[in-house]
């Protein structure tokens, strides 16, 4: 299964290619499902000054846009913990008054709450991607009282945008899932720009 990752925190202005208005979010993930990718993770953005945000008001309108453009496109979206709540005083909060929730969100578990919030993920029907970037992250995971209801974990590499890595050519040769998209590189092999979405999306399928 390909995941594509369409813009993280990243704007134009990192590459051209990021989609940031919720018009060039749902023309990416229709863009992606159409050259293979069968699930999408994205960062909605107010649309005042394209800040994420879990805000419901914010988060609600594009997840609704892109599952009615693409209603048989795995959503996934993001709750890193510097993400704008938009007024709510946590994030249990914040997914909590959303009423057009992703199929799931990536949970880091290097972050404070992660137990609660993960708790009231899955009590909304909301699926987790287990975000782990060290081995200590993947005890973590295993000691969560919810650890058997993961849908998906997510191995964070430390060495962001190094493509001589290889890492996404180390999961197909493993024969798992890779996610790949312009939140995980800005850079293609070459040190230029990476290709677009679609074009990572093309290149791996």
């Amino acid at each position: 299964m390909i995941q594509c990752a369409l813009n993280g925190s990243y704007t134009r202005e990192d590459h051209p290619d990021v989609p940031v208005t919720v018009g060039e979010i749902v023309a990416d993930a229709v863009a992606c499902q159409a050259a293979g990718a069968p699930s999408v993770h994205f960062h909605p953005r107010r649309p005042d000054d394209g800040r994420e945000s879990l805000a419901a008001e914010v988060h609600d309108a594009v997840v609704a846009a892109v599952r009615a453009a693409a209603p048989d496109l795995e959503l996934s979206c993001s709750t890193q913990e510097d993400i704008d709540l938009g007024g709510a005083p946590d994030r249990v909060a914040a997914i909590r008054a959303w009423t057009h929730p992703p199929d799931l969100v990536s949970l880091n578990l290097t972050e404070d709450g992660v137990l609660e919030l993960g708790a009231a993920l899955l009590d909304r029907g909301i699926g987790i991607e287990a975000g782990v970037f060290t081995l200590e992250g993947a005890d973590a995971r295993l000691a969560a009282p919810w650890a058997e209801r993961v849908q998906r974990v997510l191995v964070e590499v430390t060495y962001e945008h190094d493509d001589r890595a290889a890492v996404v050519d180390a999961g197909l040769a493993a024969g798992v899932d890779v996610r790949v998209g312009l939140e995980d590189t800005l850079y293609d092999r070459d040190g230029g720009p990476a290709p677009s979405n679609p074009g990572q999306v093309a290149a791996v399928r």
